[in-house]
């Protein structure tokens, strides 16, 4: 097995956590540039990581806060015209 060698992400790993989920808070702040929310849509949002794996790394993630994939709608699970800005 390979480890995958990331170490930009130790500033995140090491640094102090909030409390409050990220996905939660972002999108009700009117800072989308700086929380890197690169798109809003009616159910969900895309954002950018910002300590990727990968270059470019994006999420698209449900305003509804929920702890499991199967609890999501079916409009949740499908980000329509996610790219007409």
């Amino acid at each position: 097995m390979k480890w995958l060698n990331a170490p930009w992400r130790l500033e995140y790993i090491l640094g102090p956590k909030e409390g409050d989920c990220i996905f939660c808070k972002m999108p009700g702040e009117d800072s989308d540039r700086q929380n890197l929310i690169i798109h809003r849509g009616e159910h969900n949002f895309v954002i950018l990581n910002l300590y990727p794996y990968n270059n470019g790394h994006m999420m698209v993630v449900p305003y509804g806060h929920k702890d499991n994939i199967a609890g999501l709608t079916a409009d949740e699970l499908v980000q329509k015209n996610a790219w007409r800005f």
